[in-house]
């Protein structure tokens, strides 16, 4: 492999392991606001998030 293309792939690799460190995957499904207005100057806003997170297996296999 030429040097440029080991380059951009160990840049990947390296950038992919900052964002997914421990090998976990976690992907937002729904997101719900609910905002009442209290007054003039008052909102309450709850925000739920639903997530699936998927972590990887502890033993040998890659199932």
């Amino acid at each position: 492999m030429p040097w440029f293309q080991k380059l951009c792939r160990h840049t990947g690799l390296a950038l992919h392991g900052l964002m997914h460190p421990d090998g976990k995957h976690t992907e937002e499904l729904k997101r719900t606001v609910e905002e009442e207005q209290v007054s003039d100057t008052v909102t309450l806003r709850r925000t739920t998030i639903e997530e699936v997170e998927i972590k990887p297996c502890q033993g040998g296999s890659k199932d």
